[in-house]
């Protein structure tokens, strides 16, 4: 018996093993099949790749969208956009009070950037006020930026995989993660200025060739494809009234044309009139009009630029996605060098070279303004299709090199590079966009104080900052800020607590500087301070009860 036991077992085991023998080499070619339909045609291969890109970067937008509390001036624009969607009008919104608030009207600053907060009102109908909902259109442009830059690399550089290649760097990258995921117009500025000066550049360069007869005849004596051209204009002026960085432009372009001057002057050893040279003299001599002439115009671009300014900072701050500076400013030189040199598309080399270093260098050493890396987040876009370009070179040099060892030298190289490149120790850091230690929680500090807040308090903070004390109707005491004409008095501060027998002062960030000095000392030695853990980081609440 236990040997026919013993040859029923042997027998049944072997039916197994031939069973999932074939069950293996079944979905094992079921599964070739499937790769081939995917990967066979290189166009859908290119669509399913871009398509898994976007879910990768929408996840990292996504995620925990309203953990952090607003911050700044994601306060001004969920302000005025929710003012909007309760008013149909431009203005600041109280939330303390449920009304618009009357005390704080500036309409300059409310009207700015209005079609990014128009959206922002729009989903307020749908959905409700929270932070996480008011970050969404955001990271809507966020995920159109994945996509655009992908279709902007192919274009200038005719190579699907360096496309592929910009769109995931911007996909992972902690600078586009961390504006994507802001209540703030730059998401939505990055892939218009962008789309600007792709389309812009398409108007200069690519011949018409469609059978209008109207766009012919123009592109025949002006040299420009209106097709693209009115596109360009479409671009500019939403960019424009997004942010007054797209007059950077203007400086880019004059760049290129200088550029190419230069460039044909070489080739052709003499000085020609071309439609570089023309521009160049006409860009210079309508500069020099324009001051001259039109001061009121100029006046305030003018008044912005002083030279020999060190602002050296910048050049940090656009490498910060990236783990080793030089690294990345090697790659970069690489794909500009790649892409004049070696794919013959010259003239889009030296256009993104001057998109970038012309608006960076000026940041850099003329901007008076104070250093900030939204200021130069809209210039990513270039340095990314130059890295993703100097990728794809380092790569296509070991595959030719290393032909006869392997033929997977390519992709273990781009590889390499994703592993190597992209700074992901940001995401793992104390303090990045999932999770902030470096700046106090504005809504756990304030549910703090509502919820030890009793009737007859007053408070004395940024008024602009009532999105958290929404429905309270208390009386809010606001010290001022940058645009205040003095410092807020120790007089101030003792007229307050001589008023009103209880009250909290909540502080956060730099908002001291906006006390004198002796209203400081005063604070310090005459209010309680509060010692809790929901007051933590850059965040001090103090209060009074008589």
């Amino acid at each position: 018996m236990k040997i026919k036991d013993s040859t029923y077992q042997t027998k049944q085991s072997e039916v197994v093993n031939k069973c999932w023998t074939f069950n293996y080499k079944y979905m094992q070619k079921k599964l070739q099949l499937f790769k081939n339909y995917l990967f066979q045609n290189k166009l859908r291969a290119s669509v399913i790749l871009l398509l898994l890109i976007v879910v990768l970067g929408g996840s990292l937008r996504f995620y925990n969208l309203g953990k952090n509390s607003f911050i700044a001036d994601e306060y001004l624009d969920m302000n005025s956009a929710y003012a909007y969607r309760m008013t149909h009008v431009w203005q600041a919104w109280d939330f303390n009070n449920g009304q618009p608030n009357t005390s704080d009207v500036n309409q300059a600053r409310d009207v700015r950037a209005w079609m990014y907060k128009w959206q922002v009102a729009q989903v307020f109908k749908l959905l409700p006020p929270t932070e996480e909902v008011a970050r969404l259109v955001s990271v809507f442009w966020g995920l159109v930026s994945i996509v655009l830059i992908y279709a902007v690399a192919t274009s200038f550089s005719k190579k699907r995989q360096i496309g592929l290649l910009a769109a995931f760097l911007f996909a992972i990258s902690a600078m586009g993660i961390m504006f994507d995921r802001k209540l703030r117009m730059y998401a939505m500025f990055y892939p218009m200025y962008l789309t600007l000066s792709w389309t812009l550049f398409l108007a200069f360069e690519r011949a018409y060739d469609g059978r209008n007869w109207f766009l012919a005849r123009l592109q025949r004596y002006s040299g420009i494809n209106m097709l693209y051209g009115f596109l360009a204009l479409v671009f500019g002026f939403v960019s424009l009234e997004l942010q007054l960085l797209t007059v950077n432009i203007v400086a880019a372009f004059f760049g290129f044309v200088f550029v190419q001057t230069i460039l044909q002057w070489k080739n052709e050893k003499k000085l020609t009139l071309n439609k570089y040279s023309f521009l160049t003299s006409v860009m210079i001599f309508g500069g020099v009009i324009a001051i001259k002439f039109f001061p009121g115009i100029t006046g305030i671009f003018v008044a912005s630029i002083k030279c020999f300014i060190n602002n050296g900072g910048y050049f940090e701050k656009i490498l910060s996605d990236y783990s080793n500076w030089m690294l990345g400013v090697l790659l970069f030189f690489l794909g500009g060098y790649f892409l004049y040199k070696q794919t013959g598309h010259k003239k889009e080399a030296v256009w993104l070279l001057t998109s970038l270093l012309v608006p960076l260098f000026m940041a850099a050493f003329m901007w008076k303004r104070t250093q900030g890396i939204q200021y130069v987040f809209f210039l990513q876009s270039f340095l990314i299709i130059l890295i993703a370009s100097g990728i794809y070179a380092v790569a296509t040099f070991f595959e030719k090199q290393l032909v006869n060892i392997s033929k997977k030298a390519f992709w273990v190289t781009i590889f390499l590079a994703l592993l190597l490149l992209p700074n992901y120790a940001y995401f793992s850091s104390e303090n990045n966009t999932y999770h902030r230690t470096d700046v106090g929680d504005y809504r756990k500090v304030f549910l703090y104080v509502k919820k030890y807040f009793k009737a007859g308090d007053v408070i004395v903070t940024r008024n602009f900052r009532n999105y958290y004390l929404s429905g309270m109707h208390t009386k809010i005491y606001d010290f001022g800020g940058e645009s205040a004409l003095s410092d807020f008095s120790v007089e101030q501060l003792k007229q307050v607590a001589a008023q009103n027998s209880s009250g909290w002062i909540i502080l956060f960030d730099n908002d001291t500087l906006f006390f004198s000095k002796e209203a400081k000392t005063y604070l310090e030695n005459n209010f309680s301070k509060v010692d809790n853990a929901a007051v933590r980081g850059q965040a001090t609440v103090y209060f009074w009860r008589r």
